[in-house]
């Protein structure tokens, strides 16, 4: 009966307000007041009917009677309760303990999430079937030896993996941390960048629940005030708690944990500042032994911009991943695709090596469409591209242009200082080769610093197109 009274109360507390829980138990008191008082009469008027036949001491244990038979049906807990608190003070009580519970077991959940993220990795599927995964050992090994955790002691230096748009980067990486598991974490940077927050803490199984306080939680349950929007759900906030449970990683299984930021291009692209950010972090990490960073970016001005700064020093020696052998690619298209020789030989001369295209490709040709239309497709953006640079240029920077991109049909690459004796003005140099880039026709090396085609289609595109202006 007493809990009764008190679950009332609580709900009253948890939904309409403490306003509206007062005049709730002033109205239920009230009403028991009330049926006291009835009840009193009754056995009054009972005694007067039976001419006073019962006495004074009787009339006063007749009143007590009803109040005895639910004292009887109290537990001890709940006699206890009544005799030292209110209904008020206990269901604010009550509800002050269900508050503490919740807060704890959001707390004590995100704690076995966390750690067993790092127990056992953390990498997404792939975007494909698993039976169409070209096994490329040699790349898949070294990425394997270097997302393997090591001892702290081992601990010099962070990573970064380089390749070009298509040349399946993020598969291999993908594929390498499935391989390794425990304790490498991946984070894929959105294109919307300020959601990375919210992608690193999804790949650590981290909610932000975790910051909740008791006062947080009762004001917004009593007296409806807004709960915490995400306002603190920052990048930031999840490094932290990273570096804490790397930490825990570290001292119980002895060696330290690997951080996987994949497509980093779009961070030098939005947000370089954020990239900077964490470039540092990494040279941190790796002086207190905590983990181990890799980052995943394409070549280009995203390795550019790693490359000027100082904590560039302490990344080990560049991973490039580049295009398919030809042999690799004839096994993907025949073995994988279940392609012709001849139409697995037509894709490879059109996109070379680049296993996205390639991908792609077999996909169209899959569901109808002809190699002749892909085919065309292709050369026309290509060719829709470089006449774009043409109506931004002047006559001499067109002349600059046509004789870059003619002189590549005939050997692989093209050195600096080539292009400086092909045109002494720095300004067009530039100019161009700034145009190229953005618009991916051209990529220079890691290795050497010179420029080549950004894929095989671009060749084929001048080859066909502007061969009469070389």
């Amino acid at each position: 009966m007493y809990l009764r009274y008190v679950s009332l109360n609580l709900k009253s507390i948890v939904f309409p307000r403490l306003q509206i829980v007062n005049k709730f138990i002033s109205r239920t008191l009230s009403n028991q007041s009330k049926t006291k008082i009835d009840l009193s009469q009754l056995i009054k008027s009972a005694n007067e009917n039976n001419n006073d036949e019962i006495d004074m001491n009787e009339t006063k244990a007749e009143q007590k009677a009803p109040e005895k038979i639910e004292s009887n049906r109290l537990s001890f807990v709940e006699k206890f309760l009544k005799n030292v608190f209110s209904y008020q003070i206990n269901s604010i009580a009550i509800l002050i303990v269900a508050g503490i519970g919740y807060v704890m077991y959001e707390q004590v959940k995100n704690d076995y999430e966390i750690k067993s993220t790092f127990r056992h990795g953390s990498c997404p599927n792939f975007k494909f079937k698993e039976e169409q995964l070209l096994e490329r050992k040699s790349l898949l090994n070294s990425l394997i030896t270097i997302l393997t955790p090591v001892a702290d002691k081992l601990v010099s230096s962070y990573y970064i993996v380089l390749g070009e748009h298509g040349v399946g980067k993020s598969t291999l990486i993908r594929q390498a941390a499935r391989e390794v598991g425990r304790g490498v974490i991946y984070v894929y940077v959105p294109s919307n960048v300020e959601k990375f927050g919210t992608a690193f803490a999804r790949a650590i199984n981290f909610d932000f629940k975790e910051h909740i306080r008791l006062s947080t939680w009762i004001e917004s349950t009593m007296f409806g005030a807004p709960p915490d929007d995400g306002k603190e759900e920052s990048w930031e906030r999840v490094l932290i708690i990273f570096e804490k449970y790397a930490i825990d990683f570290k001292k119980k299984y002895g060696c330290v944990p690997v951080l996987i930021f994949d497509n980093c291009d779009m961070l030098a692209e939005k947000n370089p500042e954020m990239l900077e950010i964490l470039q540092d972090t990494a040279k941190t990490a790796i002086d207190d032994s905590s983990w181990i960073t890799v980052f995943i970016m394409s070549v280009g001005v995203p390795f550019e911009q790693m490359e000027g700064r100082s904590s560039i020093t302490r990344a080990s020696s560049f991973l490039e991943i580049s295009d398919l052998s030809e042999e690799e690619s004839m096994t993907y298209l025949i073995e994988k695709r279940n392609l012709s020789q001849e139409m697995a030989k037509d894709l490879y001369n059109l996109f070379g090596g680049r296993i996205k295209s390639l991908q792609s490709a077999a996909s169209k040709l899959e569901s109808g469409v002809s190699f002749r239309t892909i085919r065309k497709s292709i050369l026309q953006d290509i060719a829709r591209r470089i006449e774009k640079i043409r109506c931004r240029v002047t006559i001499q920077e067109q002349t600059f242009l046509f004789n870059v991109l003619c002189i590549l049909l005939y050997q692989p690459e093209i050195t600096i200082d080539e292009l400086i004796e092909i045109e002494k003005d720095v300004t067009v140099r530039q100019k161009i080769l700034n145009e190229l880039r953005d618009e991916t026709i051209l990529i220079r090396s890691v290795s050497t610093g010179s420029y080549i085609y950004h894929s095989q289609s671009i060749r084929v595109c001048v080859e066909e197109y502007y061969k009469d202006k070389c």
